[in-house]
């Protein structure tokens, strides 16, 4: 096999998203994957009947957010977004519900049916935004794809401390930044609807309101501003694909069954890699002049490699990397229906989401729920999301019919549930069903009726992620714990980065995977990887390498097809700013 410029271990979407842009660039590129096909953790699959896709991983696709979509061009390689107007709603058992909306009116509405305070609130901080845009996108973009620095976590203190000013608030923005996010939003809000909207929102992002560092997060969630939250035409590996067919048309190889077992040194400097015995070329060496891993970091540095490679200290160092949050119990349901939740009698733009979250009702049940799932113990009750795809995407199931994922957070290492001892990782072949069962309890208490629309039902456990991707430790989602002293500068570790944020202590040796920001659809730690590689190779000034995080997002904001999948209602309030739905 010849020898490449670049050369990718792990055919992810953020491996993928490098390996793309430094094939464009005119670098010579090849990626290599264990698995028969590429993006373990953006995967859409017919688990049981024909017809309905599931995807039994990631669901939010967010990469409307990222330069890629236009640099890369990721629409004419065959990647169509999808959503509902709706993006986010929070059911709650009084029969009441919150909604985040493209559509401002619609949110403020919601907010102003829980309380007219927290409406303001929300309010003021949109006033905000808006009167500071340029910082705030400029802000948004290089927090999310630029490494981080001590000036910029100056800049985004300075930028809050002139929000809680406005705010009315005694706090300092570097208050905030060392605050959790539940202390922000009990100090922002009256109300417990509104408090845990946000607080829902943090959870699904990979990153728990409960842990210091993350006020900061927190208060930008609580604008509950438009995201950039979409599905696909087919599901998630549209983008898997997506990244696969344009890295090929930019001359990039992808190598599948071809798991790598050594990354080559020579001279201190990584060089090269070597396929394992099982690959499809058994123990093949092939050179590079840098590597880039797209696996989590204990994979890359523990296995990969050995203290004789990278000394003791370093690897004592990686030893320490927590990946025990977050992890989910996910269920897959193919349903002969639409689900009817109860709190449409108080909104009906609920059922015109096709996001949302159930349970943890106040700020309190929040925060003991993620206290216990720290210390071993799954919450007695459920709580967590659920997304509807069909929804947004119809051609994920047979006409008239919809997919369902719920998620709760668990522990790997579960150690009691509902006053029962149990024998932690192990726990988890026997404690599938029954949790997917108080899963599918707790649902119906939400949306009555939901069990009878079950035609099929399907359960994955951390243990059945890490089976199916290795690199994901104990099932974790994003790559290593979003945990404080694993945040920001300091992911993944203090000193595993030499500079910027994606460079090892390795000599050209790149992560694209447990850096900042954290594993996930926006594509920001493959951006960051690439453009680190791009500066250090000579080829960042390339022409069409210019678009900014976010640009794509605003300029195709009425752009993406919504609401195809949801059954349209006779009601006044489905009718948005953006126009008859």
């Amino acid at each position: 096999m010849r020898d490449f410029e670049v050369v990718v271990i792990g055919g992810g979407i953020n491996g993928l998203t490098a390996a793309a842009y430094l094939a464009k660039a005119g670098l010579s590129v090849a990626v290599f994957e264990a698995r028969g096909q590429c993006g373990a953790h953006c995967d859409t699959v017919e688990l049981g009947l024909p017809g309905f896709l599931h995807n039994t991983h990631a669901v939010w696709l967010v990469p409307a957010m990222s330069p890629a979509m236009s640099d890369l061009e990721l629409e004419s390689f065959g990647l169509r977004l999808r959503g509902t107007d709706v993006l986010f709603s929070k059911a709650f058992t009084s029969g009441t519900n919150v909604v985040q909306a493209l559509d401002p009116g619609i949110t403020s509405a919601s907010l102003e049916a829980a309380s007219e305070a927290d409406a303001q609130v929300q309010h003021t901080i949109g006033e905000y935004l808006a009167e500071n845009l340029d910082e705030t996108l400029d802000l948004n973009r290089k927090l999310l794809y630029g490494a981080p620095t001590p000036a910029l976590a100056d800049r985004l203190s300075a930028f809050n401390g002139g929000l809680l000013a406005r705010l009315g608030l005694d706090l300092s923005g570097d208050d905030v930044l060392s605050m959790t996010g539940l202390e922000v939003l009990g100090m922002l809000f009256e109300s417990e609807r509104v408090r845990t909207t946000p607080a829902a929102l943090g959870e699904f992002t990979g990153q728990w309101p409960s842990n210091r560092r993350l006020g900061a997060m927190a208060l930008s969630l609580s604008g509950l501003q438009p995201m950039a939250v979409h599905t696909a035409v087919g599901g998630s590996h549209a983008l898997t694909h997506t990244l696969v067919k344009c890295l090929v048309a930019h001359g990039g190889e992808i190598w599948t069954t071809c798991p790598v077992e050594q990354i080559i040194m020579r001279g201190g400097e990584a060089c090269g890699v070597r396929l394992s015995p099982e690959a499809m070329m058994p123990n093949e060496e092939i050179s590079a002049g840098v590597v880039i891993s797209n696996l989590s970091l204990a994979p890359t540095f523990l296995q990969l490699m050995g203290p004789e490679d990278i000394g003791a200290d370093n690897t004592r160092l990686v030893k320490r990397f927590n990946y025990d949050d977050p992890q989910l119990l996910s269920v897959m349901y193919a349903l002969d229906g639409d689900p009817q939740f109860a709190s449409a009698d108080h909104d009906p733009a609920i059922q015109r989401s096709w996001v949302g979250y159930f349970g943890g009702e106040t700020l309190d049940e929040l925060r003991d729920a993620f206290a216990g799932i720290a210390s071993g113990i799954i919450p007695d009750d459920p709580m967590g999301g659920w997304f509807i795809p069909t929804r947004a995407d119809p051609t994920q199931a047979p006409s008239g019919c919809h997919t369902a994922y719920l998620w709760t957070s668990v522990p790997p290492r579960p150690r009691r549930w509902r006053g029962s001892a149990l024998a932690g990782w192990d726990a988890w072949p026997d404690l599938a069903e029954p949790l997917a069962d108080a899963v599918t309890d707790r649902i119906e208490q939400y949306a009555p009726g939901f069990r009878d629309l079950i035609v099929e039902r399907h359960v994955m456990t951390p243990m059945q992620q890490e089976m199916n991707n290795p690199s994901a430790v104990r099932g974790n989602m994003i790559g290593g714990s979003a945990i404080p002293e694993q945040f920001a500068e300091s992911r993944p570790l203090p000193g595993v980065i030499a500079k910027g944020a994606s460079r090892s202590f390795v000599p050209k040796l790149y992560l694209s995977n447990s850096i900042h920001p954290y594993g996930a659809t926006h594509l920001a730690s493959g951006y960051i990887a690439a453009t680190e590689v791009a500066e250090d190779l000579g080829c960042r000034d390339a022409e069409w390498w210019r678009a900014q995080p976010l640009d794509w997002f605003l300029e195709n904001l009425a752009n993406v097809p919504l609401n195809l999948g949801v059954k349209q209602r006779d009601d006044r309030r489905q009718r948005s700013a953006l126009g008859p739905l």
